[in-house]
């Protein structure tokens, strides 16, 4: 009977320690995986903005140590407004987690801009920069300088290429026309006429002359 429950229990930790090894990778790759994978919810991270992969995504070392994949879109709000996202900026990103990336939201710096916000402007077909509609983008760019804590103004670029605004699509400008020249309208040429008055006769009617006959006879 002892030898039989030897047995088991032999059994029972093989089990347990199978299992063990088997919950140990589960429990490793979740904690390899960013907090905000697990939720679906607007969330926040914050951290140092460690890469740009190209106008639409970055890469944010946040807080807790992960390198966060975060995806811009048209309408992400980024403020300063026209600020040129740079390595090394301090950022706090407002958003939601979709996939293996962080949809942005929100991207908030901590550096203070006091000069006027550029116009937008159009500079044809394509997405410029987040918070614009289609076609549309920022007049100027906010470059922040690390070196003097300051922002400086450039103009805007997108892809290492500087862009020029252009006119929108039904854009219309005044155009000039030659005023009408009067015509007149001469009234046609009247013709005179003549009436000629009717020739009087002296004879007298018929039927008056039979009388007259009548009477001599």
């Amino acid at each position: 009977m002892v030898h039989i429950k030897n047995i088991l229990n032999k059994r029972l930790l093989g089990v347990a320690i199978a299992a063990a090894a088997l919950i140990a990778p589960a429990i490793a790759s979740a904690q390899d995986a960013p907090m905000y994978a697990s939720a679906a919810t607007d969330q926040q991270i914050q951290g140092t903005i460690a890469a740009i992969n190209g106008p639409w995504n970055i890469t944010v070392a946040d807080a807790s140590g992960y390198n966060d994949s975060v995806a811009l879109h048209q309408g992400t709000i980024i403020n300063p407004t026209g600020l040129s996202l740079a390595p090394g900026m301090s950022v706090t990103v407002d958003g939601y987690p979709d996939g293996s990336d962080f949809d942005a939201i929100e991207i908030d710096t901590p550096y203070q801009y006091a000069g006027p916000a550029p116009t937008a402007v159009y500079y044809g077909p394509g997405s410029w920069y987040p918070g614009y509609a289609y076609g549309w983008g920022p007049s100027f760019s906010l470059a922040f300088n690390f070196g003097n804590n300051s922002f400086e103004q450039r103009t805007f670029n997108y892809g290492g290429d500087v862009r020029r605004p252009m006119a929108p699509p039904g854009y219309t400008h005044t155009v000039s026309f030659a005023p009408p020249q009067a015509r007149t309208y001469a009234a046609p040429p009247q013709q005179a006429r003549t009436f000629a008055a009717p020739r009087a006769t002296n004879a007298a009617p018929h039927g008056n002359q039979s009388n007259a006959n009548h009477r001599r006879n």
